[in-house]
């Protein structure tokens, strides 16, 4: 017997990440997208797309190409979704690493997930340090500012000149995020643009609320479980700037 939702079907496109979730932003222009909880600073979507164009561009800058992997070793800042979106943009992978990771536990991740950078923020930077040791980066940056790092702040400088990238949704990666490792070490999960694209798609009849204006999304889980788990927490990131 086939058992069938009593929501609709949905129609899953076929782009890129960041091409979904930012698509209305110009139009959102002053909105807030993103709020900070404990310290009311606010993310606009023209702030945004603006910071995620002025990052990848950046980025493309220093050497990032398609299919470059980016570390992100963070509990949840605004600038965490810039830093995925600007990665997915320029065809990267982002592989997201739990904030309470050790540095050897950080420095397996990024050997195995063959990272070239990182970011992270000042009060892990000591841990990430330790961890680039065991695995070298090209380049380690950090929200904020910290002697050891250069700041994320400086590639949303200049302009948002962002070099054409082709992706093909159904078989590039976005994201490479790590397991728990219950069952031995962290194993990597390949995720495609179409795999998390279609995952905000499936929360639209269960989260009709989010289509009213001015409705607001409480992100509590970590951003590094938001690709690992993305049914838990990727709409929680995503789905709510997708949908303004």
């Amino acid at each position: 017997m086939i058992f069938r939702s009593s929501y609709p079907d949905v129609d899953i496109p076929d782009i890129s990440l960041p091409t979904f979730v930012l698509a209305g932003a110009d139009g959102l222009g002053n909105k807030p997208a993103l709020i900070d909880g404990p310290t009311g600073r606010t993310l606009t979507y023209a702030d945004l797309a603006r910071s995620v164009r002025q990052v990848a561009t950046s980025l493309a800058r220093r050497g990032f190409q398609k299919g470059d992997v980016f570390a992100i070793y963070s509990p949840n800042v605004l600038e965490y979704a810039v830093a995925l979106h600007a990665v997915a943009t320029l065809g990267g992978i982002a592989t997201t690493a739990n904030p309470l990771s050790t540095p050897r536990e950080l420095a397996l991740q990024l050997s195995d997930a063959r990272a070239k950078y990182l970011v992270t923020v000042p009060q892990l930077l000591d841990h990430a340090l330790e961890a680039t040791r065991q695995a070298p980066m090209r380049e380690v940056f950090v929200f904020g500012e910290a002697a050891g790092a250069s700041p994320f702040a400086a590639l949303m400088e200049g302009d948002d000149d962002v070099p054409a990238v082709t992706i093909d949704p159904r078989n590039d990666l976005v994201a490479l995020p790590y397991s728990s490792g219950t069952t031995g070490l962290p194993k990597g999960v390949m995720l495609t643009h179409r795999n998390l694209v279609a995952n905000i798609v499936q929360t639209s009849a269960s989260w009709r609320w989010l289509s009213t204006p001015w409705s607001l999304a409480m992100t509590c889980t970590p951003c590094s479980r938001s690709t690992r788990e993305p049914r838990r927490s990727t709409p929680a990131l995503n789905r709510p700037a997708a949908t303004g």
